[in-house]
């Protein structure tokens, strides 16, 4: 399994996608820039429900606890002020971004795409294939939290001392990965019809998370805005928090 994976990384290149060439060589724009990360909020918003309802379904107890101590985490071990979606809020504010002008966005289809595809590997597919999408959504951000945070550094946009999210994702996430690849690893791998629901999972979340950059990066001169607020729909979990207040704190 980690040779599958060691190639499949070679072979769709995480780095190379457009969004990320874009960051290194100086022509993705600032503004293009932060709204396409107000976008990816909603992603980050969402990610762990998927996993909690994956847990659910696990046959194991020590599967099942790997995904709720990851899903843990995303909550910031229980201090909602260190959760990913206050983390990410915090950033987006730091960027000059209001959490009023957060809640003016419309969500794009392809983040609600990214999101769908998440939700149902996790709800209906193979278990497998479900913890294996996961792994390596978490083993890709790894690398790319690493090379957001440089270019953001590298811009300008922010110092270093100001980088939240995306430094704590760079060091995280490899953990969060591999605890999902301990799971699959073994007995599990080493079935020729459990490889392949691996492999499925594998392929798909690397297909679903670079394919949601692409098409980021693609859109990125969109300013769409909606006249309701509250969640972009009812799975998704988003709405503004009373008193959201300056440096990602509820006052």
């Amino acid at each position: 399994m980690r040779a599958t994976i060691k190639a499949l990384k070679a072979r769709c290149a995480p780095l190379s996608n457009p969004y990320f060439e874009a960051l290194r060589e100086g022509s993705f724009e600032r503004e293009d820039f932060v709204e396409t990360q107000i976008q990816f909020l909603f992603a980050v918003v969402f990610f762990s429900r998927p996993m909690m309802a994956l847990a659910g379904r696990m046959p194991r107890p020590e599967m099942r606890l790997e995904l709720l101590h990851n899903a843990h985490e995303e909550h910031g071990e229980g201090n909602l002020s260190l959760s990913h979606e206050r983390t990410f809020l915090m950033l987006l504010e730091r960027l000059g971004v209001a959490p009023e002008a957060i809640e003016r966005r419309a969500l794009w289809p392809e983040v609600r795409a990214f999101n769908t595809a998440l939700a149902g590997v996790c709800v209906l597919d193979d278990v497998l294939t479900a913890m294996a999408t996961l792994g390596i959504i978490e083993d890709l951000f790894a690398g790319i939290s690493a090379e957001l945070g440089r270019a953001i550094v590298a811009r300008g946009w922010l110092p270093s001392a100001e980088l939240v999210h995306y430094a704590t994702h760079e060091l995280l996430d490899v953990e969060h990965a591999e605890g999902f690849y301990r799971q699959l690893d073994g007995p599990w791998a080493a079935h020729p019809r459990h490889a392949y629901q691996i492999e499925q999972g594998l392929e798909l979340g690397s297909m679903i998370f670079l394919r949601m950059y692409e098409d980021l990066h693609r859109h990125r001169g969109r300013r769409w805005e909606r006249p309701v607020g509250g969640p972009h729909s009812l799975a998704d979990g988003w709405f503004l928090e009373p008193g959201f207040g300056a440096g990602g704190a509820v006052e």
